[in-house]
């Protein structure tokens, strides 16, 4: 995952907008990129532990993004559509959902992080569906999830801004097995 500020060279320091823009020509991190009423159109979500590697094939849409030129945000999840992967185990076809519920609001910068100041605000939930659905592999609140299931102080919540246009809006955040990428486009007015 890239680094708050948006260059995959931690060395450099500099994590300031001429030089994010200089070593990251493809990402604006202004606060005019990414302000403005955004919509989910897809979450990609890691797999879980002893599922194997699976890739998503939908959902993740209908998440409704506002990023305020104030520097606040939110995310309400209420609307979004479960993130699915498909697999074949033995003989048998397996379905993994992602999803997330509530709403989360904070505060951004460009070129920084979006954190969520409440973490017990949203909560991720894992099903599996091997067969006959089993219990959630978690469903719990970010707080909870980051306390059990993340590792080396990462937090489900804090979101880094790895694409960014008039059209598109990237936010991606820790998670367990790997990373979540929100891809958003504008809202229609």
């Amino acid at each position: 995952m890239l680094a708050a500020g948006c260059s995959s060279d931690e060395s450099a320091g500099d994590t300031s907008a001429a030089a994010v823009s200089t070593t990251q020509g493809s990402v604006d991190t202004s606060a005019e990129c990414a302000a403005g009423s955004w919509v989910s159109t897809s979450m990609d979500a890691p797999s879980q532990a002893g599922i194997g590697d699976v890739t998503p094939t939908g959902g993740g849409d209908g998440m409704v993004i506002d990023m305020a030129g104030d520097g606040t945000f939110q995310i309400d999840f209420g609307p979004m559509n479960p993130t699915t992967a498909t697999f074949v185990t033995g003989s048998q076809e397996g379905i993994l959902e992602t999803t997330f519920s509530g709403v989360g609001e904070g505060t951004w910068s460009p070129g920084g992080p979006a954190t969520f100041a409440d973490f017990d605000t949203v909560k991720a939930t894992a099903t599996l569906t091997l067969g006959d659905t089993v219990p959630p592999i978690f469903d719990e609140t970010l707080t909870l999830l980051n306390a059990n299931r993340m590792l080396g102080g990462q937090q489900v919540g804090v979101f880094t801004i790895t694409d960014c246009s008039a059209e598109t809006l990237v936010l991606t955040s820790p998670f367990p097995g790997g990373t979540i990428a929100i891809t958003a486009a504008p809202a229609a007015a």
